[in-house]
């Protein structure tokens, strides 16, 4: 069986509201290329969604359903619509239509006209909170600092890859995985598509700022190890700083005829907490690394899922890596 020339990965949690939208667009799409294939994961939907794409798949078997058992995470949802896309090329978007699929097509045939493995959205303007703005912002800047692998600046995982890119990525053996961060890593050929990204195009954003600061955090330890070397660089300097203070002390008592007294207890208590408080603060740091560790040994896979529809049995397990 031929493979289409096109599959949409399109994960979801709860947007029955966005969804009847996101198919009249996708419908437009499917005129202009009748080989796509688009697959909607659901990442544990608790409202109307899976039956919304369950009536248009009944309708349509280019359109297939991946119910996950449960909520695993946006990252494990993509990674399982990966698993079973068939396409000579795999889009990624988000279902809130933030991610346009007119933009997707166009990222299409870029990849196809120059040959690439990878186009990546890379955001020239962002809607949304000004708290969230900030702090996609400073993460992005942060990451581009520390990660020991290329870094795909402002990019999310709105792109289009080629099969060899999906084969690659999906063979590398992380269970926690941050797929911008894997699709940068890989080093193939690829291109930034600038965009300018809208707001939602109706519902509630399902990915909380606690969510967003788990996966930057998440990005961080997978692909550096620079904030390990913090404590050396810490303990170096307040180790300098001890002996300095030292030699002073010595000098003053040696040399001079001034007697030093300590002003006060509040001055004592200030430095305790402030020292301790970077010794917590690294063990914290410590234990992020070692929850991944510990994390990635237990092997469990990324995602369980519970149901298919429009999918070949052999490709229905109900647990991929």
């Amino acid at each position: 069986m031929s493979r289409p020339a096109l599959s949409i990965v399109i994960p979801f949690l709860n947007e029955e509201k966005v969804l009847p939208l996101l198919r009249a667009r996708l419908e437009k799409m499917q005129a202009a290329i009748p080989d796509v294939e688009l697959l909607f994961v659901s990442d544990g939907s608790s409202d109307g969604s899976c039956a919304i794409v369950n009536d248009w798949a009944e309708r349509d078997p280019r359109v297939k359903l991946i119910a996950l058992t449960r909520n695993f995470g946006h990252q494990s949802a993509v990674s399982a619509g990966l698993s079973f896309a068939t396409g000579e090329v795999v889009g990624v978007m988000d279902a809130d239509l933030q991610d346009e699929p007119e933009i997707l097509l166009e990222m299409f045939r870029l990849l196809q006209s120059e040959q690439l493995d990878v186009v990546y959205a890379v955001r020239t303007r962002r809607h949304g909170e000004p708290v969230k703005r900030l702090f996609y912002f400073l993460f992005y800047r942060l990451f581009l600092y520390l990660a020991d692998s290329p870094v795909q600046l402002d990019s999310g995982d709105f792109c289009v890859m080629s099969r060899r890119a999906v084969t690659l990525l999906l063979a590398l053996p992380e269970k926690l995985r941050f797929i911008r961060g894997l699709r940068a890593w890989l080093g193939l050929p690829a291109k930034a598509f600038p965009i300018a990204r809208p707001a939602r195009a109706a519902g509630d954003p399902q990915y909380s700022l606690g969510r967003l600061v788990k996966l930057a955090g998440s990005g961080l330890t997978s692909f550096s190890t620079r904030p390990l070397r913090l404590g050396f660089i810490f303990g170096t300097l307040l180790c300098l700083g001890a002996v300095i203070g030292a030699m002073i002390y010595l000098g003053f008592a040696l040399f001079s005829d001034t007697r030093l007294a300590a002003p006060g207890f509040s001055t004592l208590v200030i430095i305790l907490l402030f020292f301790n408080g970077l010794v917590f603060l690294y063990l914290g740091l410590l234990g992020e690394y070692i929850g991944q560790i510990f994390m990635e040994v237990k092997g469990r896979p990324s995602f369980l899922v519970e149901r298919t529809v429009n999918l070949p049995p052999d490709r229905s397990s109900h647990e991929r890596d």
